[in-house]
């Protein structure tokens, strides 16, 4: 371990001085909390910038930065898609269609729409698992960070995930979702710092001459089959799988991200919070899939080990100090992810499972303390979660599994409340039931090889769509033929319409272009 700190020389110190930094600004975030909920919600208390940056901050972890830089060594230029398919078109949609049904009815939280829209029961089945997924998501930042250290210090994996929770459990438990969010804009800087250097010195090996395998890899869409499962990617799963039904799901129902942009203070920033975030999202896609592209030709034996192609990349390109400043831009970005998925939990616990379920009609204070503790056991669970992704081959497989199976049955029951008043709150239980069933069965027959695809990134796209159909039709077939009366305003209407400004359409119709114009750079 003493050599691989060794060869970083006074660049090692970026990474504990981050450390401190990062502690500090939790301890200066804490303050008297009376309220449970000041403690776990920021709703409309903090200016625009701010919440802009806490929102891309806080998706720039493992899914981001060492997951997706995976996925274009293993993928090439498709890794793409999980931005300009699977997350820009989401974005818009959220904040022109979506938002404004929330923010119109005051609600601040999915679970709280579920509740409204179906019922309590509904509620409590939504946040139970997505307090599993918030596990499950921390536990693969914790991964990723011990992965990333292992490469490039040396230490273990037992060592690693133990010096990341510790940072992270204390300036959470001291300021909560406030230091949460403040931490988040300090590690925006530091990974863009990290990450740009790696990204421009890796623009260079795009254009070197390659094998044709290589040089294919380049490509975006040319070569892609409409509907063709045996395909590392065809165009069926990317644009139905991870367009519509992850990517929508995803950014529309995602709670870490429905919490940091009901903390913007008017309904107008909060809408414009995801739209200034998606023109991030394409500079953040440079940063990540460069690098991974460029692996191609510097690192030949990347396929052993697919998540630490962006570590390996800065231990070849990088002075020994860009190096220490390249280590801690990966911790940065890891540790936002891990701290978001932590307050997250503490906070869907506390008020959507604990206060309303468990023990109703106690005061704050109780409830405080409460989440204190569930900040505690969610670190404690992630490190045994940390372990789960040693069965899988690359960080984004295990994701998109998990959003699969979870994730595509709640979004098509949540989009069908949005369409129609006759789904009821049996309906919509049942139809996640029996979606998530069959993507879980679906994913085992895939591991079992009685069902074939060309890899298990497709698996998953079409398992997606599978699972989200089963669920929209079930939970339409299961609910009685009669309206909801309670439905009419939690539905798209003239409110959505009303509430559009030109500003607004305007930014959306920018951020289209730019994406557009992507996808016609990299074809």
């Amino acid at each position: 371990m003493i050599t691989g700190i060794s060869r970083f020389g006074l660049g090692i110190w970026f990474l504990p001085v981050y450390g401190l930094i990062t502690m500090l600004i939790g301890w200066k975030s804490r303050r008297r909390f009376t309220t449970a909920g000041e403690y776990l919600n920021a709703s409309h208390a903090l200016p625009l910038p701010i919440v802009i940056i806490a929102y891309l901050a806080s998706n720039c972890g493992a899914l981001e930065i060492v997951g997706l830089s995976a996925m274009a060594a293993h993928y090439g230029a498709l890794a793409f898609h999980f931005y300009l398919i699977g997350a820009i078109p989401g974005m818009i949609f959220l904040s022109l269609w979506m938002m404004p049904v929330y923010l119109h009815n005051g609600i601040t939280s999915v679970p709280e729409y579920q509740m409204v829209r179906y019922g309590p029961r509904m509620r409590l089945l939504n946040a139970c698992v997505t307090a599993c997924i918030m596990l499950l998501l921390s536990g693969i930042s914790l991964y990723a960070m011990a992965q990333v250290l292992t490469v490039t210090v040396g230490i273990t994996f037992e060592w690693g995930i133990l010096c990341c929770a510790s940072i992270v459990i204390v300036y959470v438990f001291l300021g909560g979702i406030r230091a949460t969010i403040y931490n988040e804009l300090f590690q925006f800087f530091v990974i863009v710092a990290g990450l740009l250097p790696l990204a421009l010195r890796s623009f260079h090996f795009l254009h070197l001459p390659g094998p044709s395998d290589v040089s294919q890899n380049l490509h975006l869409w040319h070569g892609m089959q409409a509907f063709a499962p045996q395909a590392r990617m065809d165009g069926f799963g990317v644009v139905a799988g991870l367009g519509f039904v992850l990517g929508f799901g995803y950014w529309c129902t995602d709670f870490v991200m429905m919490q940091r942009a009901f903390a913007a203070r008017t309904e107008n920033d909060a809408r414009q919070v995801p739209l200034w975030a998606g023109f991030g999202k394409l500079f953040f896609s440079l940063l990540v899939v460069v690098p991974g592209l460029a692996a191609l030709h510097v690192l030949p034996q990347t396929a052993e080990h697919y998540d630490r192609t962006l570590p390996r990349m800065m231990t070849v390109l990088y002075s020994p100090w860009l190096q220490g400043l390249g280590l801690t831009a990966l911790a940065a970005s890891l540790m936002s992810s891990l701290a978001s998925n932590v307050s997250a939990f503490a906070a869907l616990w506390t008020e959507d499972i604990y206060r309303t379920t468990i023990c109703k009609n106690r005061d704050d204070r109780h409830y405080l303390r409460m989440g204190h503790f569930a900040v505690l056991a969610a670190t404690l669970l992630s490190l045994s979660a940390s372990y789960l992704n040693f069965l899988f081959r690359d960080l984004m497989e295990h994701i998109q599994l998990i959003f699969s199976v979870f994730a595509a049955p709640f979004w098509a029951v949540f989009l069908l409340g949005m369409l129609t008043r006759r789904t009821n709150e049996r309906g919509a239980i049942l139809g996640f039931l029996l979606g998530s069933s069959f993507s879980f069965a679906h994913s085992v027959l895939v591991s079992r090889e009685w069902l074939h695809y060309g890899s298990t990134m497709t698996a998953n796209f079409h398992s997606a769509v599978y699972a989200f159909t089963i669920a929209a039709i079930a939970a339409w077939l299961m609910s009685p033929r009669e309206h909801v009366a309670a439905a009419g305003r939690l539905q798209w209407n003239t409110v959505t319409v009303s509430r559009t400004n030109a500003y607004l359409v305007l930014l959306a119709a920018l951020l289209l272009i730019a994406c557009v114009w992507f996808n016609v750079r990299w074809f």
